[in-house]
């Protein structure tokens, strides 16, 4: 009985493990899809996401059954107001990584995602009062030491980086206060931002010019946005009920690690010597940081 019931967490565990990199390696490919549509202005595919996110989150919350827990979170107002924020906060960060792919920035916005976990660490101490390690203290350091080599470089802040790290960030911290479930909180940030997207999208269609119903083409890709956004967060989701967290944060690097692969293989974007610097402490930072957590993962795979 009990090596059944051991096979079965077994499998289990296999099963959220494969979730879990189906949904890392979904969001590791995602710039490819979205350079499908690098004629359509980048305002123009983010109301389209969002419009086609609620479509398709609203058909996943009926279908799972879920629609019957919408009434309740809002029922607090303070609710109402960290979902209005985090619709707004997330819409930048759609916005931003949309338009880095479309332009030639798909490095430096894989950058933004390495340093997402850094920037998040640095977070869990100013808005949750979590102690900072000398482990995450020097892993920071590394990382923003990488980040101030480039604008010494360049001259210039890395702002896509920094707007996808810092947006993400912040949206992680609105979501931890939160305590809701993924897709009806989603489905609500969606909603908040649908007048906007659909106002944008018909003005656009009307005033200016068809894109939507301009090509069958388009419309598969307008529609498919929601589809993309949707699917790796139920992925996601499943996933996190299946196997230890830290297993699934660890797995995260995953996509900037495609991503960043993928513009300067596949799309030759430039990737210069002070890149490589920079990379190379966020990576070395990377490191220490998960150094704490590799040694959790393997004393629980083998205790």
């Amino acid at each position: 009985m009990q090596d059944i019931e051991k096979d079965k967490k077994s499998k289990d565990y296999n099963l959220g493990l494969t979730l879990g990199l189906l949904c890392y390696f979904i969001w590791g490919i995602l710039p490819a899809y979205w350079k499908l549509g690098k004629h359509i202005s980048s305002l123009a595919v983010l109301s389209h996401r969002v419009i086609w996110s609620f479509v398709f989150v609203s058909l996943l919350l009926f279908i799972m059954k879920e629609h019957k827990n919408l009434i309740e979170p809002i029922r607090d107002k303070k609710n109402i107001i960290s979902l209005i924020l985090a619709s707004v906060i997330i819409s930048i960060n759609w916005g931003t990584y949309i338009w880095a792919i479309v332009s030639g920035h798909m490095i430096e916005a894989s950058m933004g995602y390495y340093i997402n976990p850094l920037i998040v660490s640095l977070f869990s101490v100013i808005f949750f009062k979590e102690k900072m390690t000398k482990v995450k203290l020097i892993s920071v350091m590394l990382a923003f030491s990488g980040v101030f080599i480039m604008i010494y470089q360049y001259h210039k802040i890395p702002y896509v980086a920094l707007t996808l790290a810092i947006s993400f960030a912040f949206y992680g911290v609105i979501k931890k206060r939160l305590q809701m479930s993924t897709f009806i909180s989603l489905f609500y940030e969606t909603l908040f931002l649908l007048p906007i997207a659909l106002g944008y999208s018909l003005y656009i269609e009307t005033v200016n010019e068809s894109i939507f119903l301009s090509s069958a083409g388009n419309v598969l890709f307008l529609m498919g946005a929601g589809i993309v956004t949707s699917v790796p967060l139920l992925l996601f989701a499943a996933s996190a009920k299946r196997i230890h967290f830290s297993t699934l944060g660890f797995m995260q690097y995953l996509a900037p690690t495609m991503t960043l692969l993928m513009g300067v293989l596949i799309y030759l974007e430039p990737f210069k010597t002070s890149h490589f610097i920079t990379f190379g402490l966020i990576w070395i930072g990377l490191i220490v940081y998960s150094m704490p957590h590799i040694i959790t993962i393997y004393n629980k795979n083998h205790s």
